[in-house]
């Protein structure tokens, strides 16, 4: 996909389901030229962290969504170190199963156990990385989600409101328009 010059170009980790889709589609109809990268675009998370690092110089907002291991976390530091002194702005999507709320009935299973473990690691990251960046013209941003409706939560937690993919897409849309230093947006959905 070649991208246009005059338009913002917003470059997606994750995009073709999800968070992600619902993050592309909102991008795409608001005019940017988007960007997605996935497996299913011949990108491995984390086998391909430097190439996606190298793609980052070319837009002006990233939004790191897609998750693997500690891929997030990696992303985000070479991001940082390389693009710190440019005017850029990253969303990165984390999880409320990073916080001690996260620990729910479902946390003594071992790969929920290390997708908090995880999703902590990088939401201390980015609470780190943001005091360091004040005065730098990088942002980032922490969009923290509760229980999204995704293929991926389909059967769990099936007793507490669900957030909409398109909700998260509208957090990250709000604090990319922002001329507030946003450092974290903790989403959850209204039990009533």
């Amino acid at each position: 996909m070649k991208l246009r010059n005059n338009k913002p170009r917003i470059l997606i980790t994750g995009h073709t389901r999800g968070i992600g889709k619902a993050i592309f589609d909102l991008f795409n109809e608001k005019g940017f030229a988007c960007k997605g990268v996935s497996k299913s675009t011949g990108y491995d998370i984390e086998d391909d962290t430097d190439r996606i690092i190298e793609m980052v110089k070319g837009f002006e907002y990233v939004v790191l969504n897609a998750y693997k291991h500690d891929s997030q976390t990696i992303m985000l530091k070479k991001i940082i170190e390389k693009y710190q002194n440019f005017n850029k702005k990253i969303a990165v999507i984390t999880s409320t199963s990073g916080t001690s709320a996260g620990e729910d009935e479902n946390f003594n299973k071992p790969e929920y156990v290390e997708y908090c473990q995880h999703k902590k690691n990088l939401i201390d990251c980015i609470s780190n990385v943001q005091q360091e960046l004040l005065m730098k013209p990088l942002s980032v941003f922490d969009i923290c989600p509760d229980v999204v409706d995704t293929d991926m939560t389909e059967g769990l937690w099936e007793e507490w409101p669900k957030l909409k993919a398109d909700e998260v897409a509208e957090a990250v849309r709000y604090c990319f328009e922002s001329k507030f230093n946003i450092n974290k947006i903790v989403l959850q959905k209204n039990a009533s």
